[in-house]
């Protein structure tokens, strides 16, 4: 095994951040072991089969082709989320959304949720997990990432999350209008140009639906702004994933129907998510 995680991290550098992590990542997939067991048994050898695999695999992620698409999975907070072609992979920084979302449900008891645009789930889920009293909401305009975030909420056993499918708010009983005790979202933010210039395994292979807002990286994000008044309850809250270029015009955009709004920054220190009260 130390000879092939040798060669494929050679054949992956240059076209990887990380080739080595990546090949054990692979490695570790292949044969469904950890990467500490990867070096206890790092004498052992591989089999044909076992090769092959792996070799296919590591010539894909040289193409651009997205490490977790390859491995099928990605650990987002508590849990493992199902991830493949046709929905956003969860990145850890969208982790600090779903700290923001739960901190404003402190002292809120049952709590109706909705996450717009849930893609896979992950934010969703991880709310409803670590708030299981609580009632999520979660819809989706696209039916391939709808397919991956009901996967994934059987998956994860949680009776209490809804997906439906639908664009922003549309897909909402009626019934929770001027209910909800929390609206969080990840909307497509960034603009076509940035999007175009962004690594391959994103530019060619995640969903753009899921990436591009409009020309300003602003468009849906507005909408989402002005159409959560219309579901909050007085006193219910907005959390929004961005990127630190737009915190502060979504923050001025809030500012025009909402109190305390303010933004969060993700452990890098970078501004990675917006929250405002309904008044």
């Amino acid at each position: 095994m130390r000879e092939w995680l040798r060669g494929a991290a050679a054949r992956l550098a240059g076209s990887v951040d990380s080739p080595r992590v990546d090949a054990e990542v692979l490695l570790g997939h292949v044969l469904g072991a950890s990467r500490s067991s990867l070096f206890a048994e790092g004498d052992r050898a591989l089999t044909g089969p076992e090769r092959s695999a792996l070799d296919e695999l590591v010539e894909r992620r040289c193409a651009g082709e997205p490490l977790q698409y390859l491995t099928g999975h990605q650990a987002f907070r508590t849990l493992d989320i199902a991830v493949g072609p046709g929905v956003l992979v969860p990145r850890p920084e969208t982790e600090i959304v779903v700290e923001t979302a739960l901190r404003h449900l402190d002292g809120v008891e049952a709590p109706l949720v909705a996450d717009i645009g849930t893609g896979s789930g992950a934010i969703a889920l991880s709310v409803a997990a670590e708030r299981p009293d609580a009632t999520v909401w979660a819809t989706e305009i696209s039916p391939e990432a709808v397919a991956w975030a009901e996967r994934n909420r059987v998956a994860a056993g949680a009776a209490n999350v809804t997906v439906v499918t639908g664009d922003l708010f549309a897909p909402l009983p009626a019934g929770l209008r001027g209910r909800l005790d929390l609206v969080v979202a990840n909307p497509p933010y960034l603009t076509d140009v940035q999007v175009g210039s962004a690594a391959p395994d994103v530019r060619d292979h995640e969903p753009w639906v899921a990436l591009v807002s409009g020309p300003t990286g602003l468009e849906v994000p507005s909408r989402v702004i002005d159409d959560a008044t219309v579901w909050l309850r007085p006193g219910g809250w907005l959390v929004m994933e961005t990127w630190p270029g737009q915190a502060e015009d979504l923050i001025g955009l809030m500012g025009h129907r909402y109190v305390d709004a303010g933004a969060v920054a993700d452990l890098a220190g970078s501004l990675r998510a917006v929250a405002a009260r309904k008044p």
